[in-house]
């Protein structure tokens, strides 16, 4: 890893075109390595790019969000699926970022094009374990994703 990493118009441009590109429809770029205990990446999310609700219990983590650029959804829900918080989260305010303790059911919808967040979290990161799913949301790739992003997104219309 490079002692120093600039976080600049073009780092961030190229990882738009990238986020824009993949079939996820968003991208991360680390600036840390997988093994260290203090995860910390840039997350570029286009338009109608789906993370399904999820929580860190297993592996408890806090998670920081910070947007840079765009504005983001973020949702906080119940154990039985119900949304108990929504916040609108923009780099032109009045609300920038939010922090999670671990335990706590989430999920994001990108509400401008790109939007652009500096994430960090606890680590080391280990796939086979960082989260757990919400029972009552689809995963990537399940045919009800469209609808759960449409109706993320009116929640902040």
């Amino acid at each position: 890893m490079q002692e120093i990493q600039i976080i600049d118009s073009e780092l961030i441009g190229n990882l738009i075109t990238k986020a824009k590109q993949a079939d996820r429809k968003r991208t991360n770029h680390n600036f840390h390595e997988q093994r260290e205990v203090y995860q910390r990446f840039l997350n570029v999310l286009s338009k109608h790019t789906y993370i399904s609700p999820h929580r860190h219990l297993s592996d408890p983590k806090p998670e920081t969000f910070v947007v840079l650029e765009g504005e983001i959804g973020f949702l906080i829900f119940e154990e039985d699926g119900k949304i108990k918080e929504s916040h609108k989260l923009s780099s032109n305010g009045p609300k920038r970022g939010i922090d999670l303790q671990p335990g706590v059911w989430h999920s994001l919808v990108c509400l401008t094009e790109v939007a652009v967040c500096f994430e960090g979290k606890s680590g080391p990161y280990d796939p086979t374990i960082d989260k757990e799913f919400h029972p009552h949301f689809p995963l990537e790739g399940d045919s009800n994703v469209s609808k759960t992003i449409q109706y993320f997104e009116s929640l902040f219309v």
